[in-house]
């Protein structure tokens, strides 16, 4: 999703291998999941401030806050549930205000196109299997829960 809006993105599914990354490479930011495997997100964020204090970094999380104590090692937190949008332009924000200097973390048009088309895609793929869903297995029960006098 972010391709589409632009950025050159880097993934990596463990933490550990995200702090090495960070230590061997520049970016212009970093995206956090706040809970990941092996460690959570504030503590990536205070390993990787240690090694590039200069370099933003963004917890993302499906809560709405993070948990009471967390320590603030981080430059913004963004909920999951806000606009993609709204994300996209947090993270130029934090691009744009922060004093990092070097990689060009733009990403070619073709490259934002497929981004882009690849989410369309994704989403039309969900909504035929919803559709199937719906005429092979009746409507979905979420939403038509009653409850009786016990």
């Amino acid at each position: 999703m972010l391709e589409a809006f632009g950025f050159k993105v880097i993934t990596t599914p463990d933490p550990r291998q995200g702090l090495r990354l960070h230590a061997a490479q520049h970016f212009d930011a970093v995206v956090l999941d706040f809970q990941m495997p092996h460690m959570d997100g504030a503590e990536l964020a205070k390993s990787m401030k240690v090694t590039r204090p200069r370099v933003p970094v963004m917890i993302l999380s499906g809560m709405i806050d993070l948990p009471e104590g967390t320590p603030h090692y981080y430059d913004r937190f963004y909920c999951k549930s806000d606009s993609a949008i709204k994300l996209a332009q947090e993270i130029q924000h934090l691009i744009g205000s922060s004093d990092t200097t070097g990689g060009n973390g733009r990403v070619s048009f073709s490259r934002r196109v497929t981004a882009t088309a690849g989410i369309l895609l994704g989403f039309a793929t969900q909504g035929l299997s919803d559709a199937r869903h719906r005429i092979f297995h009746g409507p979905s029960l979420a939403g038509s829960i009653s409850a009786a006098p016990v």
